[in-house]
């Protein structure tokens, strides 16, 4: 293998990597960020209305 052709393989690894950690890094950003709070309040919605305390 030349090392050209050793160099352009290396580089595409790396790129690879980059995008592929990239890409785990915005799922994980989203799940916290987008549907943690979608889902807590989905589920506060479900939850039928507290009765009165008697006092």
């Amino acid at each position: 293998m030349s090392p050209r052709a050793r160099r352009a393989w290396g580089i595409g690894l790396v790129a690879f990597f980059v995008v592929l950690f990239g890409m785990v890094a915005w799922s994980q950003w989203y799940a916290i960020h987008v549907n943690v709070p979608r889902y807590e309040a989905q589920q506060r919605a479900a939850l039928p209305a507290p009765s009165p305390q008697p006092s």
